[in-house]
């Protein structure tokens, strides 16, 4: 398909319209320079036909209909002609620019160093430079003042290039830092890619999306440099070719003199198409940026047949369970109570541009003072569109019906205005990411703040000691201090207690809390829970939870309500869903759950030979300016036997991934060594290292983002092939064929793009592409922390069958305890760089020696209320000096 067609289908309304418009604009010119010599009645240069003088300055006429020039030359031939000057000067430049400013910003974005300083230097020199002024430099430079036709269109083009050079260059080196950092790189070097290859197939093919802006806004501003060269007589020769610049320049004196025919035509043919290339350049910007375009959900369409299949696979039930079903007594009916928020139909649809999607259906549920009600589901289950529409936080392209009512009073429907007391005043929220919910630019004692003075009449010195108060409140240390920090100085829980201060600040009805742990580590989000459950036993408050962790429902929850797909398909008490759940697919979400210590895992592999071996490995990265350098892992050593998994865990920060990119060369040690296989591959550059890279794969954390866009899956699985073995092509089929066919997705699905995929498949291709070439070792990191539960269980179940039957060894990196008690022989806990901990799973999970070991522990949330409840007060004061 091309791309004006499927633009143009993109488009919609006002934005088409200028799109078309720009389009047959452009058309109309490069129609008039390809058949210049036979649209043109005279040529260019002619001042007589059949040895009849034109005269000059002839008004418009039968014989020429734009009039004639002060030298009797045909003002419409000169146009026609101008514009086949124009547009081989555009070309030109345009091609020349790219073919220049591309390589460069691909080099200098990817390469770094002493290349890139340099480079960024030059460019911005010539950046900083007036632009025509050097056109004109660089134009007396190349063609002396004066040239014939072909030379004086390539000085001219060659001029203009030196104006757009630093344009591609700095947009496509940018571009190159952004992506080199993306998983699907990192995965390419892991199996030894060549730096030519990545920049092309890896890196050059997600960054020349923009290449269609920017060429078509520099085409407008080609012409307008054009002109202006030959305005000031630094152009084309005009014996040579036509020129508008050149014309407008003759045309000024006969203004004066109301001979105006001679410099409007060539003044507006420029208007035209300088209007016509600008129109297409910023439509393209506007249907091409992601950002500006307006979705269809979350999930994929992949992801949503996938969850639906499951759906109804669950929900097809037999007639003996349709039996016990019936036999089951009923949810008592509780008495009536007063809400203090209730959502009856609540219905909320978008308007995309694939047409409308169903995000809520009719939900109907509510919360009373003093409550907590969890609602929980997978991605795309509708549960955090269905909370913000409650606060009017939904984009414009939102349609929203049924009914909000809090305190009797529907909130559904109000304008903002009306809606701006209520927010933060009788309904607050907490956000799941206190990073991006805290501005970074002002203190949070001034945030908080903010929020008083707009719903309270109180001065800034009684706001500031409220602010201190409620610092205190949720826990904050040194709270008279830390009032004046910027968010930047706080840690990722610091921050989230900030937030809930702010949430609490005027003693609101209900809190609305969406996700507020998952940003967290484990020790951090007990902390957090502890906070809320405690605010709601001081202050009565109103809680509704959204969560996908069924630990923390258990942890916290009164009542939970189970959504999927838009739809509520149970609700019961905490304790009454988690011992009888009515509904399948809540049995299967969780019989789903990972449960620490209830797994039966494998036992120790101490007869096999070593494959991995950390010696005394230090990694430190450069500090600030003055300051020392950071450790990242300090003094480590450990090593994984053939077919023994080795969970590494640990909370953020603590060095685990750090080790995994080490072992495979994406990051060099700074002291100590890692053999594979008996092979050193510390220290080793990436053409030495390169040979050892099939003694081990590598399986990312976000399956989105490790496998690349541009590519098929089959090319994707089959990249280590091409790089590491002389298979030929036909042999590399059969052996991606093979791979999919082992991790349970089949042939077909290699000439699917991993936009096709759903999360669960997109792991199941990083896994295949890790274990293409048969390695030793596989270094997983976080492989299934970005998976739902379920999507979770079905790839760990699939793991464990290929490690038992390939028996390679792994280094399973992860926070999840619970994950990792299911797969591994032998546990690691790391620390702030250091290994606190390691040996068999059940004697480091079960019976812990280290103290950070058992806080590790304690702090997880296990998916079972009344053992939850036991842990929650075995752990003490285990976890109140966490922050």
């Amino acid at each position: 398909m091309t791309l004006v067609p499927t633009v143009v289908r993109q488009s919609h309304g006002l934005q088409r319209f200028m799109l078309l418009l720009g389009f047959g604009l452009v058309v109309l010119f490069v129609f008039l320079a390809i058949f210049a010599p036979w649209l043109a009645p005279y040529g260019f240069n002619a001042d007589r036909s059949g040895g009849v003088v034109f005269g000059t300055q002839q008004s418009p006429s039968a014989d020429h209909w734009f009039g004639t020039t002060v030298g009797g030359t045909d003002v419409l031939s000169r146009v026609i002609f101008g514009a086949r000057t124009a547009v081989e000067v555009i070309i030109l430049a345009v091609v020349l620019s790219g073919l220049i400013g591309v390589p460069l910003g691909l080099l200098s974005g990817y390469l770094g160093g002493w290349l890139d300083r340099v480079l960024v230097l030059v460019m911005d020199a010539m950046y900083a430079f007036p632009s025509l002024l050097l056109a004109i430099v660089i134009s007396i430079v190349v063609s002396g003042g004066s040239s014939g036709a072909t030379s004086g269109i390539l000085a001219a083009a060659v001029s203009i290039t030196a104006v757009f050079v630093p344009q591609y260059y700095r947009v496509i080196r940018n571009a190159t830092l952004s992506v080199k950092a993306e998983p699907y790189v990192d995965a390419a070097k892991v199996v030894g890619v060549k730096t030519p290859r990545i920049l092309t197939k890896h890196i050059f093919s997600n960054v020349s999306s923009s290449l269609p802006v920017i060429g078509t806004l520099n085409a407008s501003e080609a012409i307008l440099t054009l002109a202006g060269l030959g305005f000031l007589g630094f152009g084309i020769e005009p014996s040579a070719a036509a020129e508008w610049g050149y014309d407008l320049n003759k045309a000024l004196p006969d203004a004066s003199s109301g001979i105006w025919w001679t410099g409007i035509f060539p003044g507006m043919a420029i208007v035209l198409i300088v209007l016509g290339a600008t129109l297409v350049g910023e439509s393209l910007n506007d249907i091409l940026n992601p950002l500006l375009r307006t979705r269809g959900a979350d999930t994929s369409e992949a992801d949503q047949a996938e969850i639906e299949q499951e759906f109804e696979e669950l929900t097809a039930i037999s007639p003996v369970e349709e039996d016990e079903a019936r036999a089951r007594p009923a949810t008592p009916t509780a008495e009536k109570r007063v809400a203090a928020l209730s959502l009856t139909d609540l219905a909320v649809t978008f308007r995309t541009d694939a047409g409308q999607v169903r995000a809520v259906n009719g939900i109907s549920f509510d919360v009373a003072p003093g409550e907590v009600v969890a609602v929980v589901g997978e991605s795309g289950s509708g549960k955090s569109v269905s909370s913000r529409a409650v606060l009017g936080l939904l984009p414009s392209t939102a349609e929203v019906t049924g009914s909000a009512t809090l305190g009797g009073r529907d909130l559904l429907g109000l304008s903002n205005n009306t809606l701006r007391p209520i927010r933060g005043d009788q309904v607050s929220m907490v956000f799941q990411e206190p990073s991006t919910a805290l501005n970074p630019v002002y203190t949070v004692g001034w945030q908080i703040v903010e929020g008083l003075q707009a719903h309270q009449k109180i001065s800034k010195k009684a706001a500031r000691a409220r602010a201190v108060e409620l610092l205190e409140l949720v826990g904050m240390p040194d709270p008279a201090e830390r009032v004046d920090y910027y968010p930047h100085q706080l840690s990722g829980g610091q921050k989230q207690r900030v937030v809930i201060a702010m949430a609490i600040a005027c003693d609101p009805d209900v809190i609305i809390a969406d996700e507020p742990t998952t940003a967290l580590d484990v020790t951090v989000q007990a902390a957090i829970l502890e906070l809320l459950l405690s605010l709601r036993d001081r202050l009565g408050t109103a809680i509704v939870l959204i969560t996908h962790n069924m630990g923390v429902v258990a942890d916290m929850a009164d009542r939970v309500v189970v959504m999927y797909r838009g739809t509520i398909v149970e609700q019961a008490p905490a304790r009454q869903l988690f011992a009888a759940p009515r509904h399948p697919y809540t049995r299967a979400l969780l019989d789903a759950v990972p449960h620490l210590g209830r797994a039966d895992g494998p036992g120790l592999v101490d007869d096999n030979d070593l494959v991995l071996v950390v010696d005394d490995l230090v990694v430190e990265f450069p500090g600030k300016f003055g300051q020392p350098p950071f450790r990242a892992v300090d003094h480590v050593s450990l090593e994984v036997r053939k077919g023994e998994v080795l969970g590494l865990v640990g909370e953020s920060g603590s060095g685990k991934s750090t080790i995994g990119r080490t072992t495979v060369g994406l990051q060099q040690p700074t002291s100590g060594t890692i053999h594979v296989s008996g092979n050193q591959v510390s220290g080793l550059s990436d053409r030495q290292l390169r040979p050892l890279r099939s003694r081990f794969g590598f399986v990312f954390q976000d399956p989105a983002s490790s496998l690349n866009p541009r590519m098929s899956i089959g090319q994707c699985i089959a990249e280590p092939l091409h790089v590491q073995t002389d298979l030929g092509q036909a042999e590399i089929d059969v052996k991606v064929r093979s791979l999919l066919d082992s991790v349970e997705l089949g042939g077909s699905y290699a000439e699917r793009f991993p936009h096709e995929l759903s999360g669960g498949q997109r792991q199941r291709v990083s896994l295949a592409r890790a274990l293409a070439l048969d390695p030793d070792l596989l270094i997983a990191d976080e492989p299934t922390s970005a998976l739902d539960v379920s999507v979770q269980a079905r790839v760990l179940e699939l793991f464990t069958e290929l490690q038992q039957r390939l028996q390679f060894a792994c280094l399973f990196i992860s926070h999840d305890l619970a994950v990792v008690d299911t797969l591994a022989n032998r546990v690691a806990v790391m620390q702030h760089g250091k290994l606190v901990e390691i040996g068999p799973r059940e004697q480091v999970l079960g019976n812990p020696q280290e103290e950070y070991t058992k806080r590790l522990i304690a702090a997880v949330p296990v998916p079972d209320p009344e053992e939850q409840a036991r842990r929650r007060a075995e752990r003490g004061a285990l976890l109140t000096d966490i922050s």
